[in-house]
């Protein structure tokens, strides 16, 4: 713990220069320091109580083991009340680093944004952050103390996530302090930060002896003095600091003391200093305190500073030396013994300083700091609107800078400043609506909402219901539908409302009614919407009337009219330079494509997918490309491919924070497990997620947790699933994800062999029947031919003729599209139904459902499909039993052919049946010679073949 001997020291004990204890500490930023210069960075946070050394040992650290002239060394400090724009910490340690991130509004895509466009947005520029960092550090290591995090804006500690998680690839250092208790507002963050590789060094009072150490307190009989000191300041720096230079005070004692001992002028100089906070230069405090001139106030500084109140902040050409108070304990304390009175009108003029400061300098970290001296000033009219102006300005800085949180906590302050008299209130609500929306919180959002609907009703601005009415979209839950739709109608209410707007207002009106199950609604709106659209031209209006007319799309009969709106979407988003609507175009298309058994739709959307993401380099674009190159993969059977694509969707989908997007992984992991039988493909952190399931309404969420289960193992736990859904047959089909419940359905009902259950699902299913393609959606996964299911479905309802033939349309089917995984699965379905007809003496059908047992087995082995090929191979052992008395090959034979199938080696079989190898050897040879097979190949690809 270092004890600096001049006045103005900061954030620890001061005495005679030695820096006393944090040995561990300091070993491990030393090593930490080490491994950034050698090029592989960290994120250490200094966390404690106040007072306890944070500043202090980082910046020791950094004096012993950073070489200034190999070493770039800077520092951004976190502004308290939240007076800073978003990522002000950052740009100012950079800009002394001479680093230029390049970040500016306008080099986004757009200003209007969906949530996941809007967290696109965000990510982007925090990627242009992170990249000027790592470019830094890779020409020279740089270290960055960043002080106070504990009131960092979000955006900085999000971009300090990105930093964490990819620390170790360049020379780059961050320390950053923490005050704990760390508030609410950051302590989430703060967590995620150490989940992201971020390590937490956690700084203890000073023991007795450091104690010792730090008073000077060598001399025999010493020890009792110590032993006081301890107990008085519990071993915590700050204070056995200020006992050492003034015995037996308090801090409170100690700055009322040092109070005294300045001059009347001089006490008002600090108690401005103490409210206007932050940097302390003569000129500006000055302008605060109009009454003395600018060598009065530099004087005056210069006084709080030798009495140890300030410290030195560095000098300016104009202004001379700025100061910082020597802890913010301090400026608590002076705060503390100013009348309240006294603050407000301090406030008032620290404000009106800051504006005409503002109104040449244009600095923007000025306006949220201009508003919260306005709101401490009074609640007078002017001084509320004069905040509630500023707010807003520093909303807008945020939403520039995509940081919308930062942007909803300015815009709650200037709410917060008006009241429901003011008629600037209501639009004030709309933008605090819409910054809630891009940060997802979708309850405050609607609160939000209808509090400014309400608001410009009484303020006679009708005009504003619509803006209010079309800031919640693609939100799918019934309060927000139902919300949706009470603002929809009143909007619409208005006379004279543009076509355009009254086409979006419809739109957004059809895609609630969709969500809550009134489809006939849903249609007549989203073609209302879609014809005004086209009337007007407005390329806006026309993508939100085509995506409202999709959502109504739940039957397969609309397959041909998603594929022409796919077409018109692309259209227009391109019109508009909207990647992200024209990606979401191009997946229509894909879907379309996949169901129609038109795979050169499929390739064309594709590749119109793969050059939105190169042409403009957004993530968003790269993960909805990687999904759909992962479900393809899967329907292909090319399983590598399908999960590297899904663990780099997922990585994308972590940087954004979409929670949405990140559950897709399990979404695709479950699929593969499915496909390959293999329930090793479902993690671990699936669990959580899908025991959620039994408490929510919507039964796609309890079909995904049963198959799951049934995947899984966990048998009796999927029949319970399965009871809970069986009520709710035959499905209603207003929502689009029905068929996907279904086929989810499918498993469990052959598991019960609920043969009712079978056929309502058949009934329901078979209008998907005749479209010959894949049944999916891009961003999920794609299965193959929906006759398959059928005929699984056909078998358990007691129609083995009508399964048969389903079935064999299945396999022409799934051939024709390409789907391996499928085939297989669907050659195994097909083995077992003429199994079956082979127990009633259909020898034919035997001879044909061992040849495609033994196609399925080759095709798992080939794709590595481990639960499809133990089933061929069980299959065909039925059907040699079946066949036995034809069979040339004994009990003993056909039980180690059928481990011969499997793969295992003589070795093996031997220890398994426990035998001899060598007699293994001998059964192989006779097996070989039986079934005229000159290897084992040729043994695993027939067997199961009649040779007779």
């Amino acid at each position: 713990m270092s004890v600096p001997h001049g006045p103005g020291s900061r954030d620890t004990a001061a005495m005679a220069g030695d820096f006393v204890g944090r040995a561990d500490e300091l070993a491990s930023l030393a090593r930490r320091i080490e491994a950034a210069a050698d090029g592989t960075g960290s994120v250490v946070l200094l966390a404690g109580p106040a007072g306890i050394g944070k500043s202090t040992l980082a910046a020791e650290a950094l004096r012993r083991h950073a070489d200034p002239s190999g070493h770039t060394v800077v520092r951004g400090h976190c502004s308290r009340n939240e007076v800073a724009p978003p990522l002000w910490p950052w740009q100012r340690a950079l800009r002394h680093a001479g680093v230029d991130p390049r970040l500016s509004a306008g080099q986004s895509v757009r200003t209007s944004f969906a949530p996941a466009d809007a967290a696109e947005a965000r990510f982007l520029e925090l990627a242009r952050m992170s990249e000027a960092l790592t470019a830094a550090a890779a020409e020279r290591p740089l270290f960055i103390l960043l002080e106070d995090l504990h009131w960092a804006d979000t955006a900085s500690l999000d971009l300090l996530s990105q930093v964490a998680r990819q620390g170790d690839n360049h020379g780059l250092l961050v320390l950053g302090t923490v005050r704990e208790p760390v508030p609410d507002e950051a302590a989430g963050a703060l967590t995620d930060l150490r989940r992201y590789g971020a390590d937490t060094l956690r700084l203890t009072p000073f023991s007795k002896t450091e104690v010792a150490q730090c008073l000077g307190a060598r001399a025999p009989g010493a020890m009792e003095a110590v032993e006081e000191a301890y107990r008085r300041t519990g071993g915590l720096p700050l204070l056995v600091a200020t006992l050492r230079t003034y015995a037996n005070e308090n801090l409170g004692t100690v700055v009322s003391g040092l109070l005294a001992g300045l001059t009347a002028e001089q006490r008002e100089v600090v108690r401005a200093a103490a409210v206007l906070g932050e940097r302390l230069e003569p000129g500006l405090l000055a302008a605060v305190l109009p009454e003395s001139d600018e060598t009065v106030v530099a004087e005056a500084l210069t006084a709080a500073w030798h009495a140890g109140f300030l410290t030195a902040a560095g000098t300016t050409a104009d202004t001379g030396r700025a100061y910082l108070f020597a802890h913010d304990l301090v400026r608590e304390e002076v705060l503390g013994r100013t009348a309240p009175a006294a603050t407000r009108a301090l406030h008032r003029a620290a404000a009106e300083a800051l504006e005409l400061e503002q109104a040449s300098v244009g600095d923007p970290a000025e306006p949220a700091r201009i508003a919260a001296h306005w709101q401490r000033a009074g609640r007078e009219p002017a001084f509320r609107a004069a905040a509630a102006r500023w707010s807003r300005t520093a909303a807008e800085l945020a939403r520039g800078q995509h940081a919308y949180d930062d942007a909803a906590r300015h815009l709650a302050h200037a709410a917060a400043a008006l009241t429901s008299a003011d008629p600037d209130r209501a639009a004030v609500l709309v933008e605090l609506a819409r910054a809630e929306y891009l940060c997802g919180r979708y309850d405050a959002c609607l609160r939000h909402c209808a509090e400014g609907a309400t608001e410009a009703r009484e303020a006679g601005r009708p005009e504003l219901l619509a803006d209010i009415a079309l800031v919640l979209q693609g939100v799918s839950f019934p309060k927000a539908s139902e919300a949706v739709i009470r603002l929809c109608r009143a909007a619409l209410a208005v006379e004279d409302q543009p076509g355009a707007v009254r086409a979006r207002l419809l739109a957004q009106l059809a895609a609630a009614s969709a969500d809550l199950g009134a489809l006939d609604t849903a249609v007549e709106h989203a073609r209302a919407a879609f014809a005004l659209a086209r009337s007007t031209g407005d390329p806006r209006a026309e993508l939100d009337a085509a995506r409202a007319v999709e959502m109504t799309l739940a039957h397969p009969n609309g397959t041909l009219e998603r594929l022409r709106l796919g077409e018109l979407t692309v259209t227009r988003a391109e019109r508009l330079g909207d990647p992200l609507s024209a990606v979401m175009g191009h997946e229509w298309r894909v879907q379309a494509g996949y169901l129609l058994g038109r795979l050169d739709l499929v390739d064309q959307a594709v590749r119109g997918i793969g050059d939105i993401a190169d042409r403009c380099g957004l993530p968003l674009a790269r993960w909805h490309l990687l999904r759909v190159s992962a479900a393809r993969a899967v329907l292909e059977g090319r399983f590598d491919a399908a999960r590297q694509h899904n663990e780099d969707a997922s990585e994308l989908a972590l940087a954004s924070g979409d929670e949405t997007a990140i559950a897709m992984n399990h979404v695709l992991r479950l699929q593969l497990a499915l496909v390959r039988g293999d329930a090793s493909e479902l993690t671990e952190d699936i669990w959580p997620l899908l025991d959620r399931a039994p408490q929510l309404p919507l039964p796609l969420y309890q079909s995904v947790r049963g198959r799951a289960l049934f995947l899984a193992g966990r048998l009796d736990e999927a029949r319970e699933t399965y009871a809970r859904l069986r009520p709710m047959l035959p499905l209603p089909t207003v929502n689009p994800s029905w068929p996907a419940v279904l086929l989810h359905m499918v498993d469990l009902i052959a598991l019960v062999g609920d043969a009712e259950g079978a056929q309502l699902v058949y009934d329901q299913l078979s209008t998907i029947r005749p479209y010959p393609g894949a049944v999916g959606a891009p961003t999920a996964y794609f299965s193959g031919t929906v006759s398959r299911d059928l005929g699984r479905l056909a078998a358990i309802a007691g129609r083995p003729a009508e399964a048969e033939e389903l079935l064999r349309e299945a396999l022409r089917r799934n051939r024709a599209l390409g789907a391996r995984p499928d085939v297989a699965l669907t050659c195994l379905d097909l083995a077992t139904v003429l199994r079956d007809q082979g127990e009633h003496g259909a020898r034919d059908a035997l001879t044909e459902a061992a040849g495609l047992a033994g196609e399925a087995l080759t095709t798992a082995g080939q794709l590595g499909q481990p639960g499809p090929a133990a089933t061929a191979v069980r299959r065909l052992g039925e059907i040699a039993g079946l066949r036995e008395e034809t069979d040339p090959l004994t009990r003993r034979e056909r039980e180690i052919a059928e481990f011969v199938v499997r793969a295992h080696t003589n070795q093996e079989i031997a220890a398994h049946l426990f035998i001899s190898e060598r007699t293994v050897e001998t059964h192989v040879s006779k097996i070989l010679r039986k079934r005229g097979c000159a290897n084992r190949t040729e043994l695993v690809a027939r067997w199961g073949a009649d040779e007779d």
